[in-house]
Protein backbone atom coordinates (compact mmCIF):
# COMPACT_ATOMS: atom_id res chain seq x y z
CA UNK A 1 0.00 0.00 0.00
CA UNK A 2 1.08 3.56 -0.68
CA UNK A 3 2.03 5.56 2.40
CA UNK A 4 -0.54 8.15 3.58
CA UNK A 5 -0.25 11.61 2.17
CA UNK A 6 1.75 14.12 4.24
CA UNK A 7 0.21 17.56 4.68
CA UNK A 8 2.91 19.42 6.58
CA UNK A 9 4.39 21.10 3.52
CA UNK A 10 3.26 24.62 2.65
CA UNK A 11 3.19 26.31 -0.75
CA UNK A 12 6.34 28.06 -1.75
CA UNK A 13 4.43 31.32 -1.82
CA UNK A 14 3.80 30.96 1.90
CA UNK A 15 7.43 30.46 2.84
CA UNK A 16 8.84 33.37 4.81
CA UNK A 17 10.71 35.74 2.56
CA UNK A 18 13.21 36.72 5.19
CA UNK A 19 16.70 35.24 4.93
CA UNK A 20 18.25 33.46 7.87
CA UNK A 21 21.11 35.30 9.51
CA UNK A 22 24.29 34.72 7.54
CA UNK A 23 27.10 32.84 9.27
CA UNK A 24 29.58 35.54 8.28
CA UNK A 25 29.60 39.28 7.72
CA UNK A 26 30.06 40.58 4.18
CA UNK A 27 31.03 44.09 3.13
CA UNK A 28 27.65 44.62 1.40
CA UNK A 29 24.52 42.53 1.02
CA UNK A 30 24.82 42.25 -2.76
CA UNK A 31 28.58 41.99 -3.25
CA UNK A 32 29.91 38.46 -3.76
CA UNK A 33 32.66 37.39 -1.41
CA UNK A 34 36.14 37.96 -2.77
CA UNK A 35 38.93 35.50 -3.53
CA UNK A 36 41.45 36.87 -1.03
CA UNK A 37 41.72 33.51 0.73
CA UNK A 38 42.01 31.53 -2.53
CA UNK A 39 45.31 29.89 -3.48
CA UNK A 40 47.16 32.09 -5.91
CA UNK A 41 49.05 29.40 -7.80
CA UNK A 42 48.85 25.67 -8.53
CA UNK A 43 51.55 25.15 -5.91
CA UNK A 44 49.47 26.60 -3.08
CA UNK A 45 47.65 24.19 -0.78
CA UNK A 46 43.88 23.91 -0.96
CA UNK A 47 42.70 24.00 2.64
CA UNK A 48 39.66 21.75 3.04
CA UNK A 49 37.02 21.41 5.77
CA UNK A 50 34.91 18.22 5.77
CA UNK A 51 31.41 18.59 7.22
CA UNK A 52 29.74 15.37 8.32
CA UNK A 53 32.23 12.58 9.01
CA UNK A 54 30.33 9.56 10.25
CA UNK A 55 29.67 7.72 6.96
CA UNK A 56 30.25 9.11 3.50
CA UNK A 57 32.28 11.92 5.05
CA UNK A 58 35.09 9.48 5.78
CA UNK A 59 35.33 8.93 2.02
CA UNK A 60 35.76 12.69 1.73
CA UNK A 61 38.53 12.68 4.33
CA UNK A 62 40.39 9.89 2.57
CA UNK A 63 39.55 11.15 -0.92
CA UNK A 64 41.07 14.54 -0.20
CA UNK A 65 44.08 12.74 1.23
CA UNK A 66 44.77 11.42 -2.26
CA UNK A 67 44.55 14.80 -4.00
CA UNK A 68 47.94 16.41 -4.54
CA UNK A 69 48.08 19.92 -3.18
CA UNK A 70 45.03 19.55 -0.89
CA UNK A 71 44.91 19.20 2.88
CA UNK A 72 42.04 18.60 5.28
CA UNK A 73 42.54 21.19 8.00
CA UNK A 74 39.16 21.03 9.74
CA UNK A 75 36.28 18.65 10.36
CA UNK A 76 32.77 19.54 11.46
CA UNK A 77 29.97 17.40 12.84
CA UNK A 78 27.01 17.99 15.13
CA UNK A 79 27.92 14.67 16.79
CA UNK A 80 31.35 14.96 18.35
CA UNK A 81 31.33 11.21 19.06
CA UNK A 82 32.06 10.45 15.40
CA UNK A 83 35.01 12.79 15.05
CA UNK A 84 37.88 10.70 16.58
CA UNK A 85 38.04 8.34 13.58
CA UNK A 86 38.16 11.29 11.19
CA UNK A 87 40.86 12.99 13.27
CA UNK A 88 42.96 9.84 13.16
CA UNK A 89 42.55 9.52 9.38
CA UNK A 90 43.52 13.16 8.80
CA UNK A 91 46.57 12.77 11.02
CA UNK A 92 47.59 9.71 9.03
CA UNK A 93 47.11 11.52 5.70
CA UNK A 94 48.62 14.89 6.61
CA UNK A 95 50.79 14.38 9.67
CA UNK A 96 48.80 16.91 11.70
CA UNK A 97 45.48 16.99 13.52
CA UNK A 98 42.58 18.99 12.04
CA UNK A 99 40.60 21.63 13.86
CA UNK A 100 37.30 20.22 15.17
CA UNK A 101 34.17 22.39 15.01
CA UNK A 102 30.64 21.35 15.95
CA UNK A 103 28.69 24.23 14.36
CA UNK A 104 29.19 24.86 10.63
CA UNK A 105 28.45 28.56 11.16
CA UNK A 106 31.59 28.85 13.28
CA UNK A 107 33.58 26.89 10.73
CA UNK A 108 32.62 29.29 7.94
CA UNK A 109 34.04 32.23 9.88
CA UNK A 110 37.54 30.81 9.25
CA UNK A 111 38.79 32.77 6.24
CA UNK A 112 41.76 30.43 5.78
CA UNK A 113 39.50 27.60 4.58
CA UNK A 114 39.22 27.37 0.79
CA UNK A 115 36.90 24.39 0.30
CA UNK A 116 33.94 23.01 2.25
CA UNK A 117 33.31 19.33 1.53
CA UNK A 118 29.77 18.46 2.62
CA UNK A 119 28.60 14.97 3.62
CA UNK A 120 25.90 16.01 6.07
CA UNK A 121 22.35 14.54 5.97
CA UNK A 122 20.29 15.55 2.93
CA UNK A 123 18.19 18.14 4.73
CA UNK A 124 21.36 20.16 5.42
CA UNK A 125 22.92 20.07 1.94
CA UNK A 126 21.32 23.19 0.48
CA UNK A 127 21.72 25.49 3.47
CA UNK A 128 25.31 24.42 4.11
CA UNK A 129 26.19 24.97 0.44
CA UNK A 130 24.54 28.39 0.23
CA UNK A 131 26.14 29.55 3.47
CA UNK A 132 29.54 28.31 2.24
CA UNK A 133 29.13 30.17 -1.07
CA UNK A 134 28.21 33.34 0.83
CA UNK A 135 31.31 32.84 2.95
CA UNK A 136 33.52 32.76 -0.15
CA UNK A 137 34.20 29.00 -0.10
CA UNK A 138 34.10 26.53 -2.95
CA UNK A 139 31.95 23.47 -2.27
CA UNK A 140 31.92 19.75 -2.90
CA UNK A 141 28.43 18.58 -1.86
CA UNK A 142 27.16 15.03 -1.64
CA UNK A 143 24.23 13.65 -3.55
CA UNK A 144 21.38 14.41 -3.64
CA UNK A 145 22.44 18.03 -3.54
CA UNK A 146 19.05 19.07 -2.18
CA UNK A 147 16.20 17.87 -0.02
CA UNK A 148 13.60 19.35 -2.38
CA UNK A 149 13.35 20.86 -5.86
CA UNK A 150 13.42 24.57 -4.99
CA UNK A 151 16.53 24.17 -2.84
CA UNK A 152 18.50 22.84 -5.78
CA UNK A 153 17.74 25.86 -7.94
CA UNK A 154 18.73 28.20 -5.06
CA UNK A 155 22.06 26.37 -4.85
CA UNK A 156 22.74 26.94 -8.54
CA UNK A 157 21.89 30.61 -8.14
CA UNK A 158 24.19 30.94 -5.12
CA UNK A 159 27.09 29.30 -6.95
CA UNK A 160 26.74 31.64 -9.90
CA UNK A 161 26.08 34.83 -7.89
CA UNK A 162 29.02 34.34 -5.54
CA UNK A 163 31.24 32.92 -8.31
CA UNK A 164 31.89 29.68 -6.48
CA UNK A 165 32.95 26.31 -7.85
CA UNK A 166 30.39 23.73 -6.66
CA UNK A 167 30.77 20.04 -7.47
CA UNK A 168 28.05 17.41 -7.01
CA UNK A 169 29.12 14.12 -5.41
CA UNK A 170 27.92 11.97 -8.32
CA UNK A 171 31.35 10.45 -8.81
CA UNK A 172 30.24 8.29 -11.74
CA UNK A 173 30.64 11.42 -13.87
CA UNK A 174 34.42 11.15 -13.39
CA UNK A 175 34.57 7.47 -14.37
CA UNK A 176 36.46 7.05 -17.64
CA UNK A 177 34.49 3.87 -18.31
CA UNK A 178 31.11 5.56 -17.99
CA UNK A 179 32.28 8.61 -19.93
CA UNK A 180 33.11 6.20 -22.76
CA UNK A 181 29.71 4.52 -22.36
CA UNK A 182 27.87 7.83 -22.71
CA UNK A 183 29.98 8.69 -25.75
CA UNK A 184 28.98 5.33 -27.27
CA UNK A 185 25.29 6.02 -26.58
CA UNK A 186 25.58 9.46 -28.17
CA UNK A 187 27.40 8.05 -31.22
CA UNK A 188 24.20 6.59 -32.65
CA UNK A 189 25.54 3.05 -32.80
CA UNK A 190 22.66 1.80 -30.64
CA UNK A 191 20.23 3.36 -33.10
CA UNK A 192 17.51 5.59 -31.69
CA UNK A 193 17.68 5.40 -27.89
CA UNK A 194 14.05 5.43 -26.81
CA UNK A 195 14.33 4.46 -23.15
CA UNK A 196 16.70 4.45 -20.21
CA UNK A 197 16.10 2.49 -17.02
CA UNK A 198 17.78 3.14 -13.70
CA UNK A 199 18.04 0.21 -11.31
CA UNK A 200 18.48 0.43 -7.55
CA UNK A 201 18.13 -3.17 -6.44
CA UNK A 202 19.77 -2.78 -3.06
CA UNK A 203 18.80 -4.80 0.00
CA UNK A 204 17.24 -2.74 2.79
CA UNK A 205 16.28 -4.54 5.97
CA UNK A 206 13.67 -3.38 8.46
CA UNK A 207 14.83 -0.69 10.88
CA UNK A 208 12.33 -1.92 13.49
CA UNK A 209 10.55 0.25 16.01
CA UNK A 210 12.51 2.13 18.66
CA UNK A 211 11.32 4.36 21.48
CA UNK A 212 12.27 8.02 21.81
CA UNK A 213 15.34 8.45 23.97
CA UNK A 214 17.64 10.94 25.63
CA UNK A 215 19.94 12.87 23.30
CA UNK A 216 23.40 11.26 23.49
CA UNK A 217 26.16 13.22 25.15
CA UNK A 218 28.27 15.10 22.61
CA UNK A 219 25.36 15.60 20.17
CA UNK A 220 23.93 19.04 19.41
CA UNK A 221 20.55 17.69 18.36
CA UNK A 222 18.98 21.07 17.66
CA UNK A 223 21.82 21.76 15.23
CA UNK A 224 21.54 18.29 13.69
CA UNK A 225 17.82 18.85 13.00
CA UNK A 226 18.61 22.23 11.46
CA UNK A 227 16.05 23.13 8.76
CA UNK A 228 13.81 20.13 9.57
CA UNK A 229 10.84 20.12 11.95
CA UNK A 230 11.73 19.49 15.60
CA UNK A 231 11.13 15.97 16.92
CA UNK A 232 12.08 14.16 20.13
CA UNK A 233 15.35 12.29 19.70
CA UNK A 234 14.91 8.77 18.37
CA UNK A 235 17.81 6.50 17.32
CA UNK A 236 15.86 5.49 14.23
CA UNK A 237 15.63 9.09 13.04
CA UNK A 238 19.34 9.66 13.56
CA UNK A 239 22.47 8.10 12.05
CA UNK A 240 21.89 6.65 8.58
CA UNK A 241 18.26 5.61 9.14
CA UNK A 242 17.31 9.25 8.65
CA UNK A 243 17.32 8.33 4.94
CA UNK A 244 13.95 6.62 5.42
CA UNK A 245 12.13 9.64 6.91
CA UNK A 246 10.74 12.41 4.70
CA UNK A 247 11.84 15.19 7.06
CA UNK A 248 15.52 14.40 6.44
CA UNK A 249 15.96 11.98 3.54
CA UNK A 250 14.53 11.02 0.16
CA UNK A 251 14.33 7.24 0.36
CA UNK A 252 16.50 5.05 -1.81
CA UNK A 253 15.41 6.97 -4.90
CA UNK A 254 17.41 9.93 -3.57
CA UNK A 255 20.02 7.91 -1.67
CA UNK A 256 21.62 5.24 -3.84
CA UNK A 257 19.27 5.89 -6.75
CA UNK A 258 20.46 9.44 -7.42
CA UNK A 259 23.63 8.00 -8.99
CA UNK A 260 21.62 5.89 -11.43
CA UNK A 261 19.15 8.73 -12.07
CA UNK A 262 22.06 10.96 -12.98
CA UNK A 263 23.51 8.37 -15.36
CA UNK A 264 20.14 7.84 -17.03
CA UNK A 265 19.63 11.56 -17.61
CA UNK A 266 23.25 11.95 -18.75
CA UNK A 267 22.97 9.14 -21.26
CA UNK A 268 19.67 10.46 -22.60
CA UNK A 269 21.21 13.93 -22.89
CA UNK A 270 18.30 15.58 -21.10
CA UNK A 271 18.98 18.97 -19.51
CA UNK A 272 15.52 20.01 -18.37
CA UNK A 273 12.59 18.59 -16.44
CA UNK A 274 10.38 15.92 -18.07
CA UNK A 275 6.81 16.56 -19.26
CA UNK A 276 5.25 14.28 -16.65
CA UNK A 277 5.97 11.85 -13.84
CA UNK A 278 4.06 8.92 -12.36
CA UNK A 279 5.06 6.61 -9.51
CA UNK A 280 3.70 3.74 -7.47
CA UNK A 281 5.04 1.41 -4.80
CA UNK A 282 5.13 0.95 -1.05
CA UNK A 283 7.04 -0.16 2.01
CA UNK A 284 6.44 -3.88 1.76
CA UNK A 285 7.56 -6.99 3.63
CA UNK A 286 7.84 -5.56 7.14
CA UNK A 287 6.34 -3.01 9.49
CA UNK A 288 8.72 -0.47 10.99
CA UNK A 289 9.14 3.25 11.59
CA UNK A 290 10.46 4.00 8.12
CA UNK A 291 8.29 6.20 5.88
CA UNK A 292 9.87 5.93 2.43
CA UNK A 293 9.11 3.06 0.00
CA UNK A 294 11.38 0.04 -0.30
CA UNK A 295 9.70 -0.82 -3.60
CA UNK A 296 9.07 1.91 -6.17
CA UNK A 297 8.45 2.32 -9.88
CA UNK A 298 8.79 5.77 -11.46
CA UNK A 299 8.20 6.86 -15.04
CA UNK A 300 9.22 10.14 -16.71
CA UNK A 301 7.99 11.25 -20.14
CA UNK A 302 9.91 13.34 -22.67
CA UNK A 303 8.87 14.25 -26.21
CA UNK A 304 11.10 11.60 -27.78
CA UNK A 305 11.86 9.00 -25.10
CA UNK A 306 11.16 7.88 -21.56
CA UNK A 307 13.10 7.31 -18.38
CA UNK A 308 12.08 4.51 -16.06
CA UNK A 309 13.39 3.98 -12.56
CA UNK A 310 12.95 1.10 -10.17
CA UNK A 311 13.81 0.66 -6.50
CA UNK A 312 13.77 -2.85 -5.05
CA UNK A 313 14.86 -3.24 -1.44
CA UNK A 314 13.69 -6.83 -0.93
CA UNK A 315 14.91 -10.12 -2.43
CA UNK A 316 15.01 -9.84 -6.22
CA UNK A 317 16.60 -10.99 -9.46
CA UNK A 318 18.89 -8.77 -11.51
CA UNK A 319 18.53 -7.55 -15.09
CA UNK A 320 21.36 -8.14 -17.59
CA UNK A 321 23.63 -8.81 -14.59
CA UNK A 322 22.75 -5.35 -13.27
CA UNK A 323 21.46 -4.74 -9.74
CA UNK A 324 22.64 -1.19 -9.25
CA UNK A 325 23.18 0.49 -12.62
CA UNK A 326 21.49 1.61 -15.82
CA UNK A 327 20.23 0.07 -19.06
CA UNK A 328 19.82 2.07 -22.29
CA UNK A 329 17.51 0.69 -24.97
CA UNK A 330 18.11 1.53 -28.64
CA UNK A 331 16.55 0.31 -31.86
CA UNK A 332 19.78 -1.55 -32.74
CA UNK A 333 21.07 -2.63 -29.35
CA UNK A 334 21.17 -2.27 -25.59
CA UNK A 335 23.90 -0.85 -23.37
CA UNK A 336 24.10 -1.91 -19.72
CA UNK A 337 26.14 0.00 -17.15
CA UNK A 338 26.96 -2.79 -14.74
CA UNK A 339 28.84 -0.88 -12.04
CA UNK A 340 30.31 2.52 -11.23
CA UNK A 341 32.84 2.12 -14.04
CA UNK A 342 31.96 -0.67 -16.52
CA UNK A 343 29.57 -1.23 -19.41
CA UNK A 344 28.51 -3.86 -21.94
CA UNK A 345 26.62 -3.68 -25.26
CA UNK A 346 24.21 -6.35 -26.54
CA UNK A 347 23.18 -6.37 -30.21
CA UNK A 348 19.81 -7.15 -31.76
CA UNK A 349 17.07 -9.54 -30.74
CA UNK A 350 19.60 -12.28 -30.02
CA UNK A 351 21.37 -10.05 -27.49
CA UNK A 352 24.80 -10.87 -28.91
CA UNK A 353 27.63 -9.36 -26.81
CA UNK A 354 29.22 -6.29 -28.34
CA UNK A 355 31.69 -3.62 -27.22
CA UNK A 356 32.43 -3.14 -23.53
CA UNK A 357 34.63 -0.98 -21.37
CA UNK A 358 35.82 -0.14 -17.90
CA UNK A 359 37.73 2.61 -16.16
CA UNK A 360 37.69 4.74 -13.03
CA UNK A 361 38.52 8.33 -12.15
CA UNK A 362 39.01 10.81 -9.31
CA UNK A 363 36.06 13.12 -8.68
CA UNK A 364 37.86 15.09 -5.95
CA UNK A 365 40.84 15.72 -8.23
CA UNK A 366 38.51 16.95 -10.99
CA UNK A 367 36.97 19.40 -8.52
CA UNK A 368 40.39 20.61 -7.33
CA UNK A 369 41.42 21.27 -10.93
CA UNK A 370 38.32 23.41 -11.53
CA UNK A 371 38.88 25.29 -8.26
CA UNK A 372 42.44 26.19 -9.21
CA UNK A 373 41.36 27.28 -12.70
CA UNK A 374 38.32 29.19 -11.31
CA UNK A 375 36.20 27.58 -14.04
CA UNK A 376 33.05 25.63 -13.18
CA UNK A 377 32.88 24.40 -16.78
CA UNK A 378 35.80 22.07 -15.98
CA UNK A 379 33.66 20.19 -13.46
CA UNK A 380 32.41 16.74 -14.39
CA UNK A 381 29.36 17.28 -12.15
CA UNK A 382 28.59 20.98 -11.84
CA UNK A 383 25.91 21.93 -9.31
CA UNK A 384 23.34 22.49 -12.06
CA UNK A 385 23.73 18.88 -13.20
CA UNK A 386 23.35 17.85 -9.58
CA UNK A 387 20.23 19.96 -9.20
CA UNK A 388 18.54 18.43 -12.23
CA UNK A 389 19.28 14.82 -11.31
CA UNK A 390 18.30 15.39 -7.67
CA UNK A 391 15.09 17.12 -8.80
CA UNK A 392 14.10 14.08 -10.86
CA UNK A 393 14.29 12.02 -7.66
CA UNK A 394 12.19 14.59 -5.80
CA UNK A 395 9.61 14.62 -8.60
CA UNK A 396 9.31 10.84 -8.39
CA UNK A 397 8.81 10.97 -4.64
CA UNK A 398 6.15 13.70 -4.96
CA UNK A 399 4.23 11.62 -7.52
CA UNK A 400 4.46 8.60 -5.23
CA UNK A 401 3.23 10.49 -2.18
CA UNK A 402 0.32 12.08 -4.05
CA UNK A 403 -0.58 8.85 -5.82
CA UNK A 404 -1.28 10.28 -9.25
CA UNK A 405 0.33 11.30 -12.52
CA UNK A 406 1.71 14.83 -12.44
CA UNK A 407 2.21 17.14 -15.42
CA UNK A 408 5.25 19.43 -15.42
CA UNK A 409 6.21 22.77 -16.95
CA UNK A 410 9.96 22.35 -17.57
CA UNK A 411 10.56 26.06 -18.09
CA UNK A 412 9.32 26.97 -14.61
CA UNK A 413 10.39 23.75 -12.85
CA UNK A 414 6.90 23.45 -11.42
CA UNK A 415 3.70 21.50 -11.99
CA UNK A 416 0.87 22.43 -14.35
CA UNK A 417 -2.17 23.86 -12.55
CA UNK A 418 -1.50 21.77 -9.46
CA UNK A 419 -1.07 23.81 -6.24
CA UNK A 420 -1.05 20.66 -4.12
CA UNK A 421 1.95 19.27 -5.98
CA UNK A 422 3.65 22.69 -6.15
CA UNK A 423 3.46 22.90 -2.36
CA UNK A 424 5.78 19.88 -2.20
CA UNK A 425 8.48 21.51 -4.31
CA UNK A 426 9.75 23.19 -1.14
CA UNK A 427 9.18 22.92 2.60
CA UNK A 428 8.59 24.96 5.73
CA UNK A 429 11.94 25.76 7.38
CA UNK A 430 12.64 25.88 11.10
CA UNK A 431 14.26 29.19 11.95
CA UNK A 432 17.00 30.24 11.96
CA UNK A 433 17.85 27.45 9.46
CA UNK A 434 16.00 28.97 6.52
CA UNK A 435 16.98 28.43 2.90
CA UNK A 436 16.47 31.87 1.33
CA UNK A 437 14.06 32.44 -1.53
CA UNK A 438 16.63 34.80 -3.05
CA UNK A 439 20.39 34.41 -2.68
Amino acid sequence: MRLPRRRFLESTAAIAASMAALPITQSTADEPAGDDSRPTSPNDTLRVAVCGVRGRGMEHVNGWGRVKGAKVVAICDADLNVTPRAIKAVEKNTGSAPKVVQDIRKLLEDRSIDVVSIAMPNHWHALATIWACQAGKDVYVEKPVSHNVVEGRRMVEAARHYKRIVQTGTQCRSSKGLQDAVEFIRSGKLGKVYMAKGLCYKRRDSIGILADAKVPSGVDYDLWQGPAPAHPFNPNRFHYNWHWFWDYGNGDLGNQGIHQMDLARWGLNKHEFPRSVVAYGGRYGYHDQGETPNTLNVGFEFDDCELQFEVRGLATNDELKVRVGDIFYGTEGILAMTSYESWQVYWGHKMEPGPSGKGGGDHFANFARAVRARDHKLLNADIEEGHLSSAFCHLGNIAYRLGRKLHINPSTESFVNDPEADAMLSRHYREPFVVPQKV
